[in-house]
């Protein structure tokens, strides 16, 4: 090895190597105090790249699973609100069933339509109300709603509407415009009511139901345009037979002879009577007022067009000089009351009527909760595997980019004895030149 002064190879060497455990030591520490393998994309570009995407990945999944939750919100508040619409839905059914007994005065089923009203306009209220975060839940405008619960576009779940609960949508009974079709009692063609003089007709109790109702009439106004009238009919003197009537599309209810009445309230009672003995074959039930000198007839399994059916006959006309008034015969025009927006249990028929259509708004609310608690239990589901998700998700970043402390507590140990010994070296192989002086003595 040449002796020279200019050039301290041996000391450059020593320089370097010092160096390079000083850059080794400086990374240790990093890693050390960072709590990563991979701080900057000069320890690991490929690593970087991969644990950036999953670190998105791992953020949305965290969004997606607060989402989920803020479904899970949503649908208990949808929820407690049908529950109370059920609640009252319930009360309401209640009072249709004691309005529905004949026991009721008109006062009686007056002061239960009051509740039944305030009760309706109170679901009415909640439906209209009920809101998450700003946002109307339960008025039917809450629909095709996409929760997203996951990381990716597309990761959605998508809710096709939640009930609208106003009171004008709830139940799915519905009564149209029915054509009705009255035979008469003896041959189908005969009065009911026959031998009698007039002012036996005259002084009849409801004069207005003493006329005989006549074979083959045919009445399909709403305005309740009178059947045939008969001067000589009078109630104490009906005369036995059959009856039929035919409601809507053409389906008849064929009734048995009924004996003579001695009143026309009699002989509506008997009519009542006779045709809901048959109610269980036909669908079709009478209910008749007093009061009013009204039958009416609901039909739930006779329909035109696969719609039920309402027709209501009555005879509240004065009676006349010279005759008695006839009866009337008149379908009930009620396309628009779907829902429950207009129930009445003012009568005995509209209490019926109030039964069914309540009864079917409690199946929708009952089906309405329980695609709610459905949807809770796949929120639910949905944000546990979320949690699933981001857990093996950052597992896997942390096994990219964490540091190894064993590994690197090791590493530091070495890059500090490197260092002392490169420091040391350095100080060694700076004195070499000092020997080149000694051949000057």
């Amino acid at each position: 090895m040449a002796m020279t002064i200019n050039t301290n190879v041996a000391s450059i060497n020593a320089q370097r190597n010092l160096s390079l455990s000083g850059s080794s030591l400086s990374t240790s520490m990093q890693r050390l105090s960072s709590g990563l393998r991979v701080n900057s994309a000069k320890d690991d570009a490929a690593g970087l790249a991969i644990s950036e995407r999953m670190k998105a990945q791992s953020g949305g999944l965290t969004v997606a699973a607060r989402n989920a939750n803020d479904g899970i919100s949503l649908a208990q508040t949808a929820e407690g609100a049908l529950g109370k619409v059920g609640d009252m839905l319930q009360r309401v059914r209640e009072l249709a069933v004691q309005s529905s007994n004949a026991t009721n005065s008109t006062s009686d089923r007056e002061a239960l339509q009051s509740e039944v009203t305030q009760l309706v306009s109170e679901i009415d209220r909640v439906a209209k109300t009920t809101s998450f975060n700003g946002t109307k839940i339960l008025d039917g405008s809450f629909a095709g709603a996409m929760f997203q619960v996951g990381a990716n576009a597309g990761d959605n779940i998508t809710v096709g509407g939640i009930t609208n609960a106003a009171a004008g949508s709830l139940s799915s009974v519905n009564y149209n415009q029915a054509d009705v079709t009255f035979a008469g009692l003896t041959d189908f063609d005969k009065p009911m009511l026959n031998q009698a003089d007039l002012d036996s007709a005259k002084t009849a109790a409801d004069a207005a139901l003493a006329a005989h109702i006549a074979g083959g009439g045919t009445n399909s106004d709403a305005g309740g345009t009178p059947l045939q009238a008969a001067a000589t009919a009078a109630a104490a003197a009906a005369t036995a037979g059959p009856l039929s009537i035919t409601v809507g599309s053409g389906s008849k209810i064929e009734l048995d002879s009924m004996p003579a009445a001695s009143s026309a309230k009699e002989r509506m009672g008997q009519l009542a009577a006779a045709i809901n003995a048959k109610t269980a074959d036909t669908g079709v039930t009478a209910f008749v007022d007093a009061e009013k000198g009204t039958m009416t007839l609901l039909s739930e399994k006779l329909t035109a067009a696969g719609v039920p059916e309402a027709v209501v006959f009555g005879g509240n006309e004065p009676a006349k000089t010279g005759m008695a008034a006839s009866p009337t015969f008149t379908a009930v025009a009620a396309a628009d009351q779907k829902g429950i927006a207009k129930l009445s249990v003012a009568t005995q028929a509209g209490a019926w009527d109030a039964l069914k259509r309540v009864d079917s708004a409690i199946d929708q609310v009952n089906s309405a909760r329980a695609d709610l608690g459905a949807l809770q239990t796949r929120f639910e589901k949905s944000v546990e595997n979320i949690d699933i998700q981001n857990e093996n998700i950052k597992a896997a970043s942390g096994r990219i980019t964490d540091a190894d402390f064993a590994v690197e507590t090791a590493n530091l140990s070495k890059a500090q004895i490197l260092q002392q010994a490169g420091t040391a070296m350095v100080a060694q192989a700076n004195q070499l030149p000092q020997s080149v002086l000694s051949l000057l003595r």
